[in-house]
């Protein structure tokens, strides 16, 4: 099962392999060291101090992201064994996710101007919302076909690992398709609509008052965004973990069973 997704999805993890380079060939850890010393060079600046929280929090968003993409594929080729999927690999689902790791990478240096954030921010939250509409798509065939698979080993006999199976892809199924994300990702791409709004009156005013009310807004979007999709995906795994225990015991004995 695992095998065959993963070598059906060849061209999905080459993609997110090149978006993972381009951010980590653009970000190292001596930009945030140069930011700081930086910051601490200047006389105290609110703003600059907002600009520094924004910045980390733009890198950890960067983490996060990498660390629940390589969850979220690895769950899906343990738990999902589809009939006869084909993984998307055209130019565009290619150019979408490379796209997102341009403009994660983007967003570190642009942290330094709020109107450039903002713009930036607002076209990456646009992107995302399309994203997650294209994956959905997907799984919702893969899902699907993964599921009647599974119903149609039942109907042949009472299988104790079919029927976790069954669980598992149900679980997959409630936290990407039945969780709100496209919800979630408009949300964000309002706020950070506007935050650019207090960017620009930021840049056409001059007073430093709206540039702080726009790294708050970034700041407070990211932050919220991460609570809300980090409390399902801890659902996720919560609801995961016994039936991953299960397996390993039934597999187990299944070993167990054979070699007696």
């Amino acid at each position: 099962m695992t095998r065959y997704l993963k070598k059906r999805s060849k061209q999905i993890r080459k993609a997110r392999q090149w978006a993972i380079e381009l951010i980590l060939a653009s970000v190292g850890i001596t930009h945030f060291i140069s930011e700081i010393q930086r910051i601490q060079e200047h006389p105290y600046d609110l703003m600059l101090y907002a600009y520094l929280a924004l910045l980390l929090l733009t890198g950890i968003l960067i983490i996060l992201w990498y660390l629940a993409t390589e969850k979220e594929l690895d769950l899906l080729f343990k738990w999902l064994n589809p009939q006869s999927y084909d993984p998307p690999s055209d130019l565009t689902t290619t150019s979408v996710i490379v796209g997102v790791g341009l403009l994660l990478s983007m967003l570190i240096f642009a942290s330094r101007n709020p109107l450039v954030y903002g713009s930036i921010f607002s076209i990456y939250s646009f992107v995302l919302i399309f994203e997650v509409r294209i994956l959905n798509r997907e799984l919702e065939s893969c899902i699907s076909q993964s599921r009647n698979r599974q119903l149609e080993l039942l109907k042949n006999g009472q299988n104790q690992k079919d029927k976790l199976y069954l669980e598992g892809i149900e679980i997959l199924n409630l936290y990407f398709l039945k969780r709100h994300h496209v919800l979630r990702n408009i949300l964000v791409f309002i706020f950070s609509l506007v935050g650019l709004v207090f960017a620009i009156y930021w840049g056409i005013s001059g007073l430093s008052l709206f540039g702080i009310a726009a790294y708050l807004t970034f700041s407070l979007t990211i932050i919220v965004s991460e609570i809300v999709i980090g409390s399902w995906r801890n659902i996720r795994n919560k609801n995961l973990r016994p039936l991953d225990d299960e397996l390993r015991e039934v597999t187990r004995e299944t070993k167990s069973s054979a070699l007696s």
